[in-house]
């Protein structure tokens, strides 16, 4: 009788084991999952921010140079509505405020470059005032691209310190 105890609750017990290890190895799947999904939604996030940047610079150098704006002004509103959409969807995939403060201000240092109207250059200058604000704004959006990338990269993680390495060249 007791070989039969033995042999139900050994049964039982092996079951329990494979059940917990199953749900151990999903939850891990999804938690897995979930930092890729997060990873891409946030390059596209970088993505579109860099475009919209590249853009802005490219209108800004253009006036500089004397030369017709190169920006068609519906692939400016096209960039700027990529940049609000791809925040409002990594804003819907997570709740850590560390990731959405950088994803909010790497998306709104760009878009906040339009506030800057640099006006008619002379002899390919702007005023001091709108050359010291261009240069802070380059700063800003070079620092929040890099803290976003940062922020994401410990993302989902308890080994990742959350620190990436600052690939920008220092001349840029």
């Amino acid at each position: 009788m007791w070989e039969s105890a033995i042999a139900v609750i050994g049964t039982l017990a092996g079951g329990l084991l494979v059940t917990i290890t199953q749900q151990l190895t999903d939850r891990r799947q999804q938690r897995e999952q979930h930092r890729e999904r997060v990873a891409d939604l946030t390059g596209q996030l970088l993505s579109a921010a860099l475009r919209y940047r590249q853009l802005y610079w490219l209108r800004v150098d253009a006036r500089r140079a004397g030369e017709p704006d190169p920006v068609v002004r519906a692939d400016f509103y096209q960039a700027r509505s990529d940049v609000t959409e791809a925040r409002d969807r990594l804003a819907l995939a997570v709740t850590d405020e560390t990731l959405l403060r950088a994803a909010g201000r790497a998306a709104w240092s760009a878009l906040d470059l339009s506030d800057i109207d640099p006006g008619v250059p002379e002899d390919g200058r702007y005023t001091p005032e709108i050359e010291a604000r261009l240069e802070a704004a380059r700063q800003r959006t070079h620092n929040a691209h890099t803290e976003l990338r940062q922020a994401a990269t410990g993302y989902g993680t308890t080994s990742a310190p959350g620190r990436a390495v600052d690939t920008r060249s220092q001349s840029t």
